[in-house]
């Protein structure tokens, strides 16, 4: 596993045994100082240029921009619910939870950002967001359900066949090369879901026994449109290639 990992990281294993086991890290000489965040943060994520920054508070959502060093206000919660999540479809668009509402807002303005779009679909909070590759769908989740949402039409679709025991869904991640296929972790299990057929999932592919730990963060490899990487609350990191039946 350490040399598909090493591998996958663009390290040559030779250099990783000649470490002891230390990856090899390139160390930043300087850093540009940023200001300083009143709230601690709870999502956030760059645009898909990489143009700008946007961080998101349980109260508050700022905007950065590198170039300048400033940081903007752009949205601030008017009543006592928190912010949940956030994803970012353009640099200049966001989508973000509110209890159990999903906003999409239009940061473009110098002033003031304005709500476009808001789904309601959910009965509970929403804990997470993922756009898929083209920005044209968002998976969303709340305590047990997973919804679809097409954002041209503004319709949804609830995935069925979740698993009935009392695990929590930890995250969501449309695959980067795949725009309907959806990854639904669930504490030791991986669902793929081809949102086209909402009905059940595709595939359900369980952590070995030998990976300690449950399901904390998934991430697709953008070289590989099979391999997924999935690391768990005791440390481990595991390659999962979504063509076979165990990781």
């Amino acid at each position: 596993m350490v040399g598909n990992l090493v591998e996958y990281l663009g390290i040559p294993f030779e250099a990783y045994e000649e470490s002891q086991g230390q990856l090899p890290i390139k160390r930043v000489k300087r850093c540009t100082a940023c200001l300083d965040l009143v709230e601690a943060p709870v999502a956030s994520s760059w645009s898909s240029d990489n143009a700008f920054f946007y961080i998101a508070s349980t109260r508050t959502i700022h905007k950065y921009d590198p170039t300048s060093n400033a940081l903007r206000e752009i949205y601030t919660v008017s009543g006592s619910d928190e912010i949940c999540s956030l994803t970012v479809k353009d640099k200049n668009t966001i989508i973000f939870s509110i209890s159990n509402h999903i906003h999409v807002l239009d940061c473009s303005q110098p002033v003031t950002s304005i709500t476009q779009q808001t789904f309601d679909s959910h009965k509970a909070p929403v804990d997470f967001l993922s756009l898929s590759n083209d920005n044209s769908l968002l998976a969303s989740t709340s305590a047990g359900a997973v919804h679809i949402h097409n954002l041209a039409s503004r319709s949804h679709t609830m995935l069925r066949g979740l698993p009935t025991v009392s695990s929590n869904i930890v995250g969501i991640l449309f695959h980067v090369h795949s725009r309907t296929r959806l990854l639904v972790s669930m504490a030791r299990q991986i669902l793929v879901y081809d949102t086209t057929r909402p009905s059940s999932p595709t595939k359900i592919i369980p952590l070995s026994e030998s990976v300690v730990g449950d399901i904390v963060a998934a991430a697709c490899s953008p070289f590989s449109k099979t391999l997924v990487a999935v690391a768990t609350s005791l440390g481990f990191v595991v390659m999962i290639d979504l063509e076979k039946e165990k990781p």
